[in-house]
């Protein structure tokens, strides 16, 4: 099944690539698959709530003082993170929900991630590389936080 536009919403667990350049989104209830990549539904995303990728791109730079791989902020009061696990610029970068993760492991040479729902992903990607993403991304979080305050 598509569907012609998608926002995240709190809901969303997952942006999967496929091979055709279309993304598998892994929400709570439910998987869509829709004809555009994942970096057009981050930047479509971002618009949707108010702010551009390069804008949230750069709001992470300045709160985490850092540039590769950097979590963005898809809508603040709501607290809707995301974090990438590659280059965003690569046709291969998956990106995941920080709230909606559960839990995850080390397999021989992936990770496997638990979402809240019980489902879960296998992606490949280094453990080490995968809790440096999450680290980072709860710092984001902190950080939105207590800017709320």
């Amino acid at each position: 099944m598509y569907t012609e536009k998608y926002e995240i919403n709190s809901s969303t667990c997952a942006l999967i690539p496929n091979d055709d350049f279309s993304t598998r989104i892994i929400e709570t209830q439910n998987i869509i698959n829709i004809p555009y990549s994942t970096s057009n539904i981050i930047e479509y995303s971002c618009a949707y709530y108010g702010s551009s990728f390069k804008g949230r791109l750069n709001g992470s730079k300045c709160a985490l003082g850092s540039k590769y791989k950097l979590p963005i902020i898809i809508e603040e009061s709501r607290e809707i993170i995301f974090f990438p696990t590659t280059s965003y610029e690569s046709n291969n970068c998956a990106w995941i929900s920080l709230k909606n993760i559960s839990d995850y492991k080390k397999e021989s040479n992936h990770v496997k991630v638990l979402f809240q729902n019980n489902t879960f992903i296998d992606l490949n990607i280094s453990y080490e590389s995968f809790e440096n993403q999450v680290l980072r991304a709860t710092k984001l979080l902190l950080i939105l936080k207590s800017r709320k305050n």
